[in-house]
């Protein structure tokens, strides 16, 4: 079970006897990861480029989809990072070779292999773009193994300075085999967490699949990630722009789709075996942002590993707009205000995905950091 820590909240100087305007005069300490904006500086970062990572499993069908769309006119100034050459057919299609590992494409996609890590590629094709080595692209699409355990990847999208500095987490879509795919989440943890994690699932050869196959996996992906939008795919054909800018990972914005959310603990969650679960914890009255930081804190602390994704939208009870989260395992975009409500629903929401931590654990959390927090207040 989890216990709230009692943490520090550091204020800067600020018009004495008032409280600081958040999150502007507030920046928490300890273990929680949050990516602090402050200020214009980085609000006026709108010029990042997106990214956009693609995933699935062995045999699922994404080398199939990366070679269409690698073909089609929309991809112009779109740069994909892809594992090897030798598995995306582009032979044909090569114009001129602009440096080691990278070829631009007839559609005017830029393409290269990836180079050391991940933070090294993305820095070298910024710095050949600036040096005009490669046309200018303004948007990047990132292939993974396909047994890629998918957080590690958003991780370094969201936190690495060098990255955050020049780029922006733009979504996750994962392809998902209709025939397979179903053993393939049931037997392999990286299966399933690619499947969690997506803001869009492709579902692939659903030609070939049977009805029933294609029902039960409809299904159990509704189950393990009920936000996130489920597309049929076949032979790879798709516009672009799906699998570009989902939202789902966009701090400043929440989905369209909130009035979808997992209800409340009411409804138990979905379990989905293999300990990962996904429930939404629900509150009517307000959570104090001390509050809910400090339960941010207890839980990354102890437990980020088995956070697999925390999303949420939540009323401070300050009178302002909700409070938008998203986060994957320790590491949170900073925290957005909306300027309205997207429905007429007030009432916080937070979607928790986790690994073998009960729902129960995290909701009597959240309860007793509201309760220390409001006692002090009052």
């Amino acid at each position: 079970s989890f216990f709230v820590t009692r943490t520090t909240l550091q204020r800067k100087q600020c018009c004495p006897g008032k409280m600081p305007e958040w999150p502007s005069c507030v920046e928490p300490v300890n273990n929680l990861v949050l990516l602090y904006m402050l200020g214009s500086e980085m609000e006026e970062a709108a010029e990042t480029i997106p990214v956009s990572v693609i995933t699935g499993f062995l045999g699922s069908g994404k080398t199939t989809l990366l070679n269409h769309i690698l073909k089609h006119p929309d991809m112009a100034e779109t740069a994909v990072i892809v594992n090897e050459f030798g598995e995306i057919g582009i032979d044909h299609l090569l114009v001129e070779t602009a440096l080691e590992d990278a070829v631009l494409l007839r559609s005017g996609c830029v393409c290269c292999t990836i180079r050391g890590d991940l933070i090294d590629t993305l820095d070298l094709l910024r710095i050949r773009r600036g040096r005009g080595e490669i046309p200018a692209f303004r948007r990047v699409a990132i292939e993974t193994t396909g047994l890629a355990d998918p957080a590690p990847v958003l991780q370094t999208l969201m936190s690495a300075p060098t990255i955050t500095a020049h780029y922006r987490l733009a979504g996750m879509v994962a392809t998902v085999d209709a025939v397979n795919g179903l053993n393939q989440i049931e037997a392999h943890v990286e299966a399933k967490k690619q499947a969690v994690l997506a803001g869009r699932l492709l579902v692939t050869k659903g030609d070939i699949a049977s009805t029933g196959a294609l029902a039960a996996l409809d299904k159990r992906l509704a189950q393990l990630n009920p936000t996130a939008a489920r597309l049929r795919v076949d032979h790879g054909r798709i516009a672009p722009d799906a699998i570009f800018e989902d939202g789902r990972y966009d701090p400043a914005s929440i989905p369209e789709d909130v009035s979808a959310w997992p209800a409340h603990e009411g409804d138990h969650g979905h379990r989905h075996g293999a300990g990962i679960q996904t429930f939404c914890l629900t509150r009517d009255g307000p959570i104090a942002w001390r509050a809910l930081h400090a339960w941010l804190d207890s839980i990354t602390s102890l437990r980020g590993a088995d956070v697999l994704r925390i999303k949420g939208i939540v009323d401070l009870g300050d009178g302002g707009g909700p409070l938008v989260l998203h986060g994957v395992q320790h590491v949170f975009h900073a925290p957005r205000r909306l300027d309205r409500w997207p429905d007429e629903d007030r009432r916080s929401r937070i979607v928790c995905i986790t690994n073998n931590i009960a729902e129960d654990d995290l909701a009597k959390a959240l309860d007793a950091a509201v309760e220390f927090f409001d006692a002090r207040q009052n």
